[in-house]
C-alpha cells in the first residue's frame, strides 16, 4: 500500500501539469496510463538491476556494523580486563606502600630507641666522668687543704716556739733530739 501511494505521488504531479497544456481529457488518462506503465517497467528494471547490489550493500553494511559491534565488545572486554589488572596492581601497590610505611615507622622507632639509648649512655658516662672529676678535685682539694693546714700549723708552731724558746732552750731541745736519734739507731 505504501508503495502504491509513493508511486502515485511521483507520477500524478507530472501528469497533471503535462495535461494542462493539451485540453483533452482522454489524452490525459492515456498519458497517465502510459506513464504508469513506463514507471512500472522502469521500477521493475531498477529493481532487477539494483536489487542484488543494494542487498549486497545493505548486507555488507550490516556485516560491517556487526563487526564493529563485535570489535567494540572485544575492546570493551579487553579494557575491562586491563582495568581489572590495573586495579589489582593498584591494590598491590597500596599494600606494598602500607608495608613500606610500616617498615619506615618501625625503622624510625628503632632509630628513636637507639638514639635514646645512646643519649642515656652518654648521660651516664658524663655523670660518671663528672663524679670522678669531682672526686679527684675533692682529693686534690683535701691534699691542698692538708698541705696548707700543715704549712700553717708549722708556721704557728715555729712562731710559738720562737716566742717560747730562747736560744738556750733551743740548744737543749736539739741535744735531746740528737740523743734520741742516737739511741734509736
Amino acid at each position: 500500500m505504501k508503495r502504491l501511494i509513493l508511486i502515485l505521488t511521483l507520477i500524478l504531479p507530472p501528469a497533471v501539469f503535462a495535461s494542462e497544456g493539451h485540453g483533452g481529457g482522454s489524452n490525459l488518462v492515456m498519458g497517465f496510463v502510459w506513464r504508469v506503465v513506463v514507471f512500472v517497467v522502469f521500477a521493475f528494471i531498477l529493481y532487477k538491476l539494483l536489487k542484488d547490489p543494494l542487498l549486497n550493500s545493505l548486507d555488507k553494511r550490516t556485516d560491517d556494523i556487526k563487526n564493529a559491534l563485535d570489535e567494540a565488545i572485544k575492546a570493551r572486554d579487553e579494557a575491562q580486563k586491563e582495568l581489572n589488572e590495573y586495579k589489582g596492581k593498584l591494590a598491590s601497590m597500596n599494600k606494598e606502600l602500607e608495608e613500606m610505611k610500616e617498615k619506615a615507622f618501625k625503622a624510625a622507632e628503632a632509630e628513636k630507641a637507639k638514639i635514646i639509648a645512646e643519649a642515656e649512655n652518654t648521660v651516664e658516662r658524663l655523670k660518671e666522668f663528672s663524679e670522678s672529676l669531682i672526686a679527684s678535685d675533692l682529693i686534690r682539694a683535701k691534699t691542698e687543704l692538708k698541705n696548707y693546714a700543715f704549712t700553717l700549723a708549722k708556721k704557728v708552731a715555729e712562731e710559738k716556739l720562737k716566742s717560747s724558746f730562747d736560744m738556750s732552750k733551743h740548744e737543749v731541745v736539739i741535744n735531746n733530739y740528737i740523743k734520741k736519734i742516737g739511741e734509736v739507731s
